[in-house]
């Protein structure tokens, strides 16, 4: 199984959280031929995805080609926009997923949401989002069957962002602790799982292929969260992907602007 402990003494050990490391030889699932529209993609979880990645694909053409030409503070303003596209992207890239059923098993590895015959393990549905953000993953699965925090460090490049470690703190004072650290995109990782927090304006939701509850991807406040509460004796790691303006780290968003591959490697 996927392993996702956090911390590098307790080294590699299975959780329950996430998918099989059984990767699927199957290629990708086709597109549709792109003539859906967002009433077709409103009844169609496969439709919506498809259109809201191709929307965010779009954006990332102008902005790379502008990135390309600018240079300085002109540059840096690209990045700023960058990151607000990818953000403002979000709900749209998210909401096709909710409900997608959470598994174990050489079948837990679906790539879009909805996948007929497929269920997703925590870290395959993070790796399923980067991929529809745009960020190209050099390897999914070493990134989907590795430790929480070996994901995080490789996400993280060589950027300024650090890994925030939460010890053993209540749920509610996590979600204190992680508004203040800004709007934006985050990964966190826990005891046995791993999955996103997105904080808009102080609400602080936690987004995963859960395996509490009604096991299914779900959106949730952080601070209720049970998957965030079994977590709480072990601690929490939590590290900024794409935030408000880039104003904290811009490596990946840089990354997905240059359309470079981000490597998996977990020394970094």
């Amino acid at each position: 199984m996927c392993r996702v402990v956090l911390f590098a003494v307790a080294a590699a050990v299975a959780g329950i959280g996430c998918g099989d490391t059984a990767s699927r030889a199957a290629a990708d699932p086709a597109p549709d031929d792109g003539d859906d529209n967002e009433t077709a993609a409103a009844g169609d979880p496969g439709a919506a995805w498809d259109h809201a990645t191709a929307a965010l694909a779009a954006q990332r053409t102008v902005l790379s080609k502008r990135y390309a030409k600018a240079r300085g503070e002109d540059r840096d303003a690209v990045v700023a926009e960058a990151s607000t596209a990818i953000l403002a992207s979000l709900d749209d890239v998210l909401a096709p997923w909710f409900g997608t059923p959470w598994g174990l098993g050489s079948n837990s590895t679906a790539r879009r949401p909805h996948e007929p015959g497929m269920t997703v393990g925590c870290s395959y549905f993070v790796t399923s989002i980067l991929d529809g953000l745009g960020v190209d993953l050099d390897n999914r699965y070493h990134f989907a069957q590795a430790a929480a925090l070996h994901i995080q460090r490789s996400l993280l490049g060589g950027g300024r962002a650090a890994i925030h470690r939460y010890l053993s703190i209540p749920p509610a004072d996590l979600a204190a602790q992680i508004a203040a650290l800004g709007d934006g995109l985050y990964l966190i990782g826990l005891s046995n799982h791993v999955g996103f927090v997105r904080v808009v304006g102080g609400d602080v939701r936690f987004v995963h292929a859960s395996y509490t509850g009604g096991q299914v991807v779900s959106d949730e406040p952080l601070a209720t969260s049970e998957a965030i509460a079994t977590s709480q004796p072990a601690g929490y790691f939590v590290s900024e992907l794409v935030t408000a303006g880039g104003d904290v780290d811009d490596w990946l968003v840089r990354k997905w602007l240059e359309g470079d591959t981000v490597a998996f490697d977990p020394k970094r």
